[in-house]
């Protein structure tokens, strides 16, 4: 594989594992480059066919192609830069875990481990990450305008002072 082409795939991913989303930066290091249909089932190494996967999800999956029962079932593998993947499974807000919607899905999740508690806390994480960066952003606005609020008091304060009548401070 050209060191470009890994580089090409990689940046499609944004350096995270196409199936369970785990970061470079939380696996420590790069991740590893599956062939989304298996070269053993006829795959080759064309960009559509790679997808940036981490180790665990690249095992997990191996050399699993999908048979003929299984297709007509509507059961095999979501390609993560081609599938809509949230019309097949999606995510239990308050436990974290992945729910498939349709058979697909439910493969999916069952055969890549994608409920595994490792990556059940890493979405839990994530989840909370968000929350603070929202709150954090809250925050800073509510801030904001409180700086307005103080600003305007004190020009208002000024006004006062400088009435006949009123206060002077210095």
């Amino acid at each position: 594989m050209s060191p470009r082409l890994l580089e090409v795939i990689r940046s499609r991913y944004q350096q995270a594992c196409g199936y369970c989303g785990v970061t470079e930066v939380a696996a420590g290091g790069e991740l590893t480059l599956d062939h989304y249909r298996p070269r053993s089932a006829g795959g080759g190494d064309e960009p559509d066919n790679l997808v940036y996967a981490c180790a665990r999800c690249n095992q997990y999956k191996g050399d699993f192609w999908p048979n003929h029962t299984d297709l007509t079932q509507g059961r095999r593998i979501l390609h993560p830069a081609i599938d809509d993947i949230p019309a097949h499974l999606t995510e239990e807000e308050n436990t974290g875990r992945l729910l498939g919607l349709t058979p697909t899905g439910t493969l999916h999740i069952t055969l890549l481990r994608l409920n595994r508690p490792q990556l059940i806390a890493h979405r839990l994480a994530r989840r909370l990450q968000k929350i603070l960066i929202e709150k954090i952003r809250l925050l800073e606005q509510q801030n904001a305008e409180l700086e307005k609020t103080i600003a305007a008091q004190e020009r208002y304060l000024d006004v006062l002072r400088t009435q006949p009548g009123g206060r002077r401070s210095r």
